[in-house]
């Protein structure tokens, strides 16, 4: 496959990941006990594992991009609506960084263990919703403060401290569902990452 071939093949796996992301973030598995399970960060690890750093990080900036549209439409929950009101291009910045830092990690750590790629993904797979939702936490303990207390308030929580809060009640259980959920699916995202290395030789 020429060079061209090649960069005009990769063009279109890429664009076709970005659908599927723009297509998993509108979908939520709703769990037992009132938790939710997104897949979305699935083809973000795909695209990292495949094309690198650079191309995860694209990738997890299409998902920045449907996050804070999701926001400004209002389709994010009453906590984003009010970091929007509260600051919007803090809000913006948060939902894109997040997702960029995410795929970026993802692309980076299999190439610290070349010689192991199962290990490579697993790593990958792990990396990105923690990096995902470290960089939501911290805005929300640092920038967002005052909005997710006045937040807790609302819910009768504001005797709470402020970490306990974010901790365990705006992350939770559902960022352990989502955390396993990617650890169980990375054989079959290495499985589709060798694939797909065949078929682009």
């Amino acid at each position: 496959m020429s060079r061209i071939q090649q960069k005009t093949l990769r063009t279109v796996q890429l664009a076709l990941l970005s659908a599927i992301i723009i297509l998993l973030q509108q979908i939520v598995i709703p769990l037992p006990g009132g938790l939710t399970l997104s897949l979305v960060l699935v083809p973000i690890v795909v695209g990292a594992l495949l094309f690198g750093p650079a191309a995860g990080a694209i990738l997890g900036g299409v998902f920045g991009v449907v996050v804070t549209l999701l926001v400004i439409t209002g389709r994010a929950g009453e906590l984003s609506t009010m970091m929007w009101i509260a600051n919007p291009a803090l809000t913006a910045l948060i939902c894109l960084l997040k997702g960029i830092a995410a795929g970026w990690v993802a692309g980076l750590l299999p190439r610290l263990c070349k010689n192991n790629a199962w290990v490579g993904t697993v790593l990958a797979a792990a990396a990105a919703p923690v990096v995902n939702t470290g960089i939501f936490l911290l805005g929300m303990l640092t920038v967002f403060r005052g909005v997710m207390l006045d937040f807790a308030d609302k819910l009768g929580m504001g005797s709470a401290s402020a970490l306990y809060f974010a901790v365990v009640i705006l992350v939770g259980v559902n960022f352990i569902v989502e955390f396993t959920a990617n650890l169980i699916l990375s054989p079959a995202i290495s499985a589709i990452v060798k694939n797909i290395r065949k078929t682009t030789r």
